[in-house]
């Protein structure tokens, strides 16, 4: 799985390496970005950075996720983020989560939408059925992003101490989907 390169319209999705770092680090480190995505709405310290990172990198190595790539803009060749499909134990079952994190200044330039669509199109060529997204209740940017994507509200459940509203649909209905929109640009 290290090996997944993917591409979309403006991104290039590619696995972590021990030289970004200090990049995931300002995302982790960031209040705004880790508001919505830590149980306690805080930045991770050193200590979990490091962690999470090592963590990170560990996911590359195990099957059907994809673990979460550095998102890099063909414009400039920047990293502004990542995105990825990483598995999950959500009430009792095994389930497949696309998300995605951007540095602030790349908020609200379609990004997190194009990422998604893009790991959604290829979960589903790898044989998955559903996808969903973790996304905080007061996160209405990523509800949107997911609904924009198709995903539907599910249910809210906890996850790792936190409530989250689950967002979820098929991947061959949208698949069909995103193909008929490309098909009308």
């Amino acid at each position: 799985m290290s090996h997944i390169k993917l591409q979309s319209e403006r991104l290039r999705l590619e696995p972590y390496t021990i030289a970004d770092f200090y990049f995931v680090k300002s995302l982790l480190q960031d209040p705004r970005v880790m508001r919505f995505i830590s149980s306690d709405g805080k930045p991770y310290t050193d200590e979990q950075t490091i962690e999470w990172f090592e963590r990170q990198l560990a996911r590359y190595q195990t099957g059907r996720q994809t673990g979460l790539l550095k998102l890099m803009s063909h414009e400039n060749d920047e990293p502004i983020g990542h995105a990825g499909t990483l598995l999950h134990e959500l009430d009792g079952t095994i389930e497949l989560e696309v998300g995605y994190w951007l540095a602030p200044k790349h908020w609200h330039m379609g990004y997190g939408r194009e990422a998604a669509a893009r790991l959604m199109r290829h979960a589903f060529e790898e044989g998955e059925k559903e996808i969903i997204s973790l996304i905080h209740p007061d996160n209405v940017p990523s509800q949107r992003v997911a609904k924009a994507n198709g995903l539907h509200w599910d249910r809210d459940t906890e996850y790792q101490g936190m409530l989250v509203s689950v967002y979820a649909g098929d991947l061959e209905r949208l698949c069909r989907h995103m193909k008929r929109e490309e098909m009308t640009r």
